[in-house]
């Protein structure tokens, strides 16, 4: 899932190989065949610029204006969240659901920060301070910490602060790029991805930034780790395979038991646990008319065995960094 990575995430200046994303969107609808409510299925939130350009069949581009929109789990009541003109990318909920943290690159401020805003979309401020590039933050599961990766003091980094901007504590330390880092429910753990060892592979370590374990160990590019609710699997995103394509695989949280879900084709990426555990929403561009390079990447969502695999949006631009509402 290189290629594919190359062309949705552009956001990081630090990672400017073939490992980073943006994206952008459209009008997404029901696929039919899901079997959930409503309500049963969750809210799943992402990132879009399925707003069309006024009086035309054109959409803004890649990186002009995406926004935060959110739909239930089985793709249906679609609503945009945010409305700031600007490049906003991963976004994930508060643990009460009341809130939103994001990456996002303003006209005002073009280095990309970190912001806060109510669940609705108001209130927005800007965290991190505007000499610095910070991306990717998530919530800890008691709702006192953001961790976020950074590359101000050279490369990319993973730290941590309060989730009003204050005291920001770094924890990875190598010449390496540090990146995308998620915190086990348990609250326990933040796994991340780095490239301390030439190819991105998947680490674990505690939330002060001790005990730094390596899971994966093959060479070839692994990424977007997610945890379990229950805090025993990890999913993420890998290159290996005869096809080198992205895959999403499942692991246990010590790295053993690595297992395909996905088994496609195509570039199945940015996998992201339901707060019940029963399923994955995630990326691809499996239905893509233009084949593997068409750039329309769509979400999805499936069981946590991989089976009972769903589209639930389908428009001719990108949808994409799926993360589910507590």
């Amino acid at each position: 899932m290189k290629k594919l990575m190359n062309k949705i995430n552009i956001g990081k200046q630090y990672l400017l190989i073939p490992f980073l994303l943006t994206f952008t969107v459209a009008v997404a609808l029901l696929t039919g065949c899901s079997i959930l409510s409503a309500k049963s299925a969750g809210t799943i939130m992402f990132i879009s610029n399925r707003v069309q350009i006024p009086g035309t069949e054109k959409y803004p581009g890649l990186q002009l204006e995406n926004q935060i929109y959110q739909m239930d789990g089985s793709g249906n009541n679609i609503k945009k969240i945010s409305d700031t003109i600007g490049t906003k990318q991963f976004s994930s909920f508060s643990p009460d659901g009341k809130k939103i943290v994001f990456e996002y690159t303003s006209n005002s401020a073009p280095k990309t920060g970190i912001y806060v805003m109510d669940a609705d979309g108001k209130n927005v401020i800007r965290l991190s301070d505007t000499t610095n590039q910070d991306y990717a933050p998530v919530w800890s599961p008691d709702g006192k910490w953001l961790a976020f990766y950074s590359d101000r003091d050279g490369n990319a980094e993973i730290y941590k602060m309060n989730t009003d901007g204050s005291n920001q504590i770094r924890l990875t330390n190598n010449t390496g790029n540090d990146f995308e880092p998620c915190w086990s429910p348990d609250g326990k753990h933040i796994v991340f991805g780095s490239f301390r060892d030439g190819t991105g592979q998947i680490y674990v370590m505690n939330t002060d930034g001790s005990n730094q374990m390596k899971l994966t160990d093959l060479g070839v590019y692994n990424s977007y780790p997610s945890w379990s609710p229950d805090s025993k699997k990890i999913v993420f995103t890998t290159s290996r395979g005869n096809l080198g394509n992205e895959q999403i695989y499942v692991m246990n949280a010590d790295g053993t038991n690595q297992v395909n879900l996905s088994n496609n084709q195509y570039d199945d990426v940015q996998p992201a646990w339901s707060p019940d555990g029963k399923y994955i929403a995630f990326c691809s561009n499996r239905d893509s008319i233009g084949g593997p390079q068409d750039l329309n990447i769509e979400i999805y969502r499936m069981r946590a065995d991989g089976s009972d695999q769903v589209r639930l949006t389908n428009n001719p631009t990108m949808d994409a960094c799926p993360t589910w509402k507590p």
